[in-house]
């Protein structure tokens, strides 16, 4: 039997495309009022019911490859404990012992999403035009455009989760194959490559097609989508991030930083991109960390009194209503739309295996946090301060202060976790929930704090840490980039890059900005006063702050968080010595002999620098008159201020060189690999349940050529895997002798 009979679904006169019919089987998939369906003889895409109907039928294929997606990526990390009472598909996956009978083991469900892009891409005619009404004006409007990025974007995102699930011997198929002959006769021929293969093919594919992007029409994109729960646009997944996941994983697997900087570059043009439209509600705004993270209520601290948290409203990670993108406290950007109930047949499965199942009878979760992710969260130091008397006094808090249950439900320490996990004992079950994946009823692929990891990640590698330390602490902006970043820049490339990087004022502001403060100086960066009203709020604008600080309190100036001595070097031979400032004699005398006497005291050291550099002290006995000596003196006095204005402008030159020649080569290393494990730290503080988790451990290995580094932190759940994985070809997966490893 012919190897691609099992690879592709079968074929034989069945619609392709399913444009339809695949997306009215789901109940929850809203009818866009067209019977047209698209069969394999029909080999063109003409008019715009054609473009919604296919591009809607890829996204229900999707909904085959969601939950899985995530649970390759967060059971085979560290941060995942998978129950004694979950189902053996589950834990082969921890294990990693799945076989060809898994469940989950199914590329040929990636490779039906592939075959439908393949077969859009192939058939959309992209300069097929209308004339509309947009922007304010009737012009010609490209009928396939927006989805026909969207599905090169789709394709290449599906094939990144093959790569990361399979690793090698993945068939790189890009023609639409309409008949198993021809899908035999495809397989024989098609390259095999792996997941360094993938990016490098799909970099090229995407790049392109960046300056078509912009988000498909759809009926009201704030309003309505393809289901009950989400906004249409959410389900698009933005090139500019899929190309900056491919340069990044590039990146680390080529050991290759400057494919970081374009990863980097990649990241930011979603980031800053708004759409061209007057009309912008439901539209994606510059996306922003925004201004709220978990906390104790400020009064508590002077009285120790830590009874309860405050918690980021958690529209943070839902999918639905009409949030614009990029918002405070709108965090979600792509989605999976999933059906609204475990009885339809594209049901959320994430909802009830990292939650209990109360639909029916009471069920344990199958997926639980595990004790190293428990350990990350417990062993921060939360730290902020509260206002005695107009004395800024800063806090901790201590475990001593807080009561049984509350350490028993991880409310030491970071707080994201304690806001989002609950556990309750009913006689022998443990009715757990974890909020980030219980709400939402899709399956979240990005969303903003994400990216701004992963720009993070992105820019240490590349060579910028205290860029990456700002994202962490205390956010970014043009003053952030300006003050703590760009000083470290020892040639024009790496400035030039940095210039990229725009984070105007006008829609950036961290604590940092200077509009909040008057006077934007460094000194000023943690003194503020902590809005309390919504007036307040508005001129504070502030809606950048650091990652960490959505669960640690104040991370910027947090002793416990980033080591000071990262940022000093180990050897200051050769620091040039500071000269001595030119003195000026207050009340001076008008007798020539004492005015000078007085100056050459007050500037004793600096009067024989000068003398040494040529700059004689006036000799009194060469003027007739008292008041001819005071003018000599007067000139000596200007030339002395003058030469010690020279000495500092000489000083402050070789500062700047000993600062870019000695300093920085000899602190930068040590930043990048304190920042690394900062971004550790934070990946599993901000992303645990999400499916990233084994992503961003294997891009750490590949960076520092250590199979180890990932070994050695999923050893912390499960010792007996740190052989397994110490060997890279264990991390993936096989499937019938044909993909992977």
């Amino acid at each position: 039997m012919k190897y691609m009979k099992y690879l592709l679904p079968a074929f034989c006169g069945l619609c392709l495309f399913c444009g339809l019919s695949v997306f009215t089987s789901c109940d929850d998939m809203l009818d866009m009022g067209n019977d047209d369906v698209l069969y394999a003889d029909h080999n063109h895409l003409s008019s715009a019911n054609d473009t919604v109907n296919s591009f809607v039928g890829i996204l229900a294929q999707l909904q085959k490859v969601a939950v899985r997606t995530n649970l390759f990526g967060e059971l085979r990390g560290d941060l995942t404990k998978v129950n004694e009472s979950a189902n053996a598909n589950l834990k082969a996956i921890a294990n990693f012992t799945v076989d060809d009978d898994n469940i989950y083991n199914n590329p040929r469900d990636y490779y039906a999403i592939i075959n439908n892009c393949n077969y859009f891409l192939a058939n959309a005619d992209t300069a097929l035009r209308e004339y509309r009404y947009t922007d304010g004006a009737m012009s010609d409007f490209y009928v396939f455009r927006a989805e026909y990025v969207a599905v090169r974007s789709i394709r290449a995102w599906v094939y990144l989760q093959l790569g990361q699930i399979y690793g090698e011997n993945i068939p790189l198929i890009t023609e639409p194959l309409l008949t198993l002959d021809e899908a035999d006769e495809a397989y024989e021929r098609a390259p095999k490559t792996d997941l360094a293969g993938i990016c490098r093919y799909f970099i090229d594919d995407l790049k392109p097609y960046v300056p078509w992007f912009t988000y498909p029409y759809h009926g009201n994109p704030g309003y309505f989508g393809y289901n009950s729960s989400m906004p249409s646009r959410m389900s698009v997944l933005p090139i500019q991030l899929v190309l900056g996941d491919l340069y990044l994983w590039l990146a680390s697997i080529n050991q290759d930083p400057m494919l970081a900087r374009e990863a980097a570059k990649s990241y930011y043009d979603y980031i800053d991109w708004t759409p061209t439209i007057n009309d912008n509600r439901g539209y994606k705004r510059k996306n922003v960390l925004g201004y709220e993270g978990d906390t104790w209520p400020t009064q508590s601290y002077s009285t120790g009194n830590y009874q309860r948290i405050t918690n980021r409203e958690s529209q943070w990670f839902r999918t639905s209503g009409a949030n614009s993108f990029g918002m405070n406290n709108s965090d979600v950007i792509a989605a999976i739309a999933m059906d609204s109930a475990s009885s339809q047949g594209h049901f959320n499965d994430l909802r009830y295996l990292y939650n209990y199942n109360h639909e029916d009878v009471e069920i344990e979760a199958s997926l639980s946090p595990s004790q190293p992710c428990i350990d990350y969260s417990d062993s921060q130091v939360f730290w902020d301060y509260y206002t005695n008397g107009g004395t800024r006094v800063y806090v901790t808090v201590p475990s001593t202060l807080l009561t049984d249950d509350q350490i028993s439900q991880h409310y030491v320490g970071d707080l994201r976790l304690p806001a989002n996990f609950s556990i309750d004992q009913r006689t022998e079950y443990f009715l757990q929930t974890i909020n980030k994946s219980y709400i939402p009823q899709d399956v979240i692929i990005y969303r903003t704090a994400d990216i701004y990891l992963r720009l993070a990640e992105a820019m240490n590698y590349a060579g910028f840490p205290k860029f990456a330390q700002a994202i962490l602490t205390i956010g970014i902006d043009e003053n952030v980039v300006n003050w703590y970043v760009l000083p470290q820049c020892t040639n024009a490339t790496d400035s030039a890059f940095l210039e990229y990087f725009k984070f105007d004022q006008n829609y950036y502001t961290t604590r940092v900005n200077g509009r909040s403060y008057g006077e934007g100086v460094p000194e000023l960066l943690i003194n503020y006063t902590r809005p309390t009203t919504a007036a307040e709020l508005e001129n504070w604008r502030v809606n950048q702050m650091g990652l960490h600080s959505r669960g640690s309190g104040f991370a910027f100036n947090n002793p416990f968080y980033y080591p000071a001595e990262a940022d000093v070097p180990r050897d200051s031979t050769g620091y040039p010595v500071a000269p001595p400032y030119f003195v000026y004699v207050l009340s001076p005398s008008t007798v020539a002999a004492t005015r000078l006497a007085d100056l050459i005291a007050a500037n004793e050291e600096l009067v024989q620098m000068g003398i040494e550099s040529g700059l004689e002290v006036p000799n009194l006995d060469d003027y007739a008159s008292n008041r001819d000596r005071l003018a000599a003196i007067d000139v000596y006095e200007s030339n002395l201020r003058e030469f010690s204005n020279s000495l500092w402008m000489q000083y402050s030159e070789e500062a700047q060189t000993w600062y870019r020649d000695v300093a920085v080569p000899q602190v930068k290393q040590r930043q990048i690999e304190v920042i690394d494990s900062l971004l550790d730290v934070e990946s599993a503080l901000e992303t645990p349940f999400e499916g990233f988790r084994f992503g961003a451990l294997m891009r750490e290995a590949y960076r520092k050529g250590d199979a180890t580094v990932l070994a050695n932190r999923v050893a912390k759940r499960d010792p007996a895997l740190l052989g397994i994985l110490s060997d890279r070809r264990n991390w993936f997966v096989s499937w019938h002798g044909q993909i992977g490893k």
